[in-house]
């Protein structure tokens, strides 16, 4: 239960930063300690991190490294996710020389303190249905592909796991479920992902919301995190491996498909606000769950043909792996 607290509230850390800073100060954030570890002999270039949680008075923390919770959450791995420039990784330095010390935030009025744009929702929602169509034109031997839409996917289910459940609940079992195939032993062998719609900006909307009650946009967004969810469990299903498309089936259907029965059911929008919503009710996501892992089609939320959205329009920078750090 200690592990998987801290591998959900990382993983949705992660997957809702757009900058290495923003990650430190997000993980902060979670109520967690963080520690830098440098490079030998010197004290300003950080080669990974560990976390732990705040221990009750008369008690050590217990550390983690990143790598030693996910492999796909090792430093090295998580900033092939963020920009390289000199001023991201001067910031990204002063936040984790400030988390070392236990000391106040170098920036308290980051990206991570400002209101997300309501039409974010329609965005992201829009982005998830067309990432779960196209995923199923993958390969399934695409392992960089896959891994990759299968941690974003998971982030999102982690994020709003820390935001709604107090210990790790349904939400939690089904970020870890998908982040299993977000594990490449051998990173640098595989090919880079294909260019495909973004999920990642999800995990940083639900980070954001300001209450705990569930609300009918949260309903449109999971119904298609679900979706994708969907698309994993059949890449496993023809690749054979009938485990690993069990174990996505089971969390689905016997832990979250009762969680979803508490949703609202979202509500039709108006043409003239958002021409782009169906304008149908979608069903419930407690239906789709228990549909036998199904692909959903008729009746989603958003168009099955969206308008890919601009780069700009979805939160998450381009990124690139820092050079010489990849631990």
């Amino acid at each position: 239960m200690h592990r998987a607290s801290l591998t959900r509230k990382v993983r949705g850390s992660a997957a809702a930063s757009g900058s290495e800073a923003e990650f430190v100060r997000r993980t902060r954030d979670t109520g967690l300690l963080v520690r830098p570890r440098y490079a030998k002999n010197t004290t300003d270039v950080i080669v990974g991190y560990s976390v732990a949680e705040r221990p009750k008075p008369g008690e050590r923390p217990i550390w983690f490294g990143g790598g030693t919770l996910a492999t796909d959450l090792r430093l090295g791995q998580l900033r092939q996710e963020w920009t390289d420039t000199p001023q991201a990784a001067t910031e990204a330095a002063a936040e984790w020389n400030a988390a070392a010390r236990n000391k106040r935030k170098a920036n308290t009025r980051g990206p991570e303190k400002a209101a997300p744009d309501p039409q974010l929702w329609v965005d992201y929602t829009r982005n998830a249905t067309e990432l779960a169509d196209r995923l199923r034109n993958i390969p399934h031997d695409d392992h960089a592909t896959w891994a990759k839409a299968a941690r974003e996917v998971s982030g999102a289910f982690a994020a709003w796991s820390h935001r709604l459940e107090p210990t790790p609940g349904p939400l939690a079992a089904t970020a870890a479920e998908l982040a299993r195939t977000a594990q490449l032993r051998t990173p640098g062998e595989h090919s880079k992902p294909v260019p495909l719609p973004s999920t990642a900006g999800a995990a940083m909307l639900f980070m954001a919301a300001s209450s705990k009650n569930k609300t009918a946009a949260q309903t449109a967004l999971m119904v298609q995190l679900i979706n994708t969810a969907f698309a994993v469990y059949e890449m496993h299903q023809q690749a054979g491996r009938a485990r690993e498309a069990q174990r996505i089936r089971a969390v689905v259907e016997n832990q979250l498909a009762p969680f979803t029965a508490t949703m609202p059911k979202p509500r039709p929008v108006g043409a003239e606000r958002q021409p782009a919503m169906a304008a149908a009710a979608p069903p419930r996501a407690v239906d789709i769950a228990r549909r036998g892992m199904a692909p959903i089609r008729p009746g989603s939320v958003v168009p099955t043909t969206p308008t890919p959205l601009t780069p700009a329009r979805t939160y998450q920078p381009s990124r690139e792996t820092r050079p010489g750090l990849d631990r």
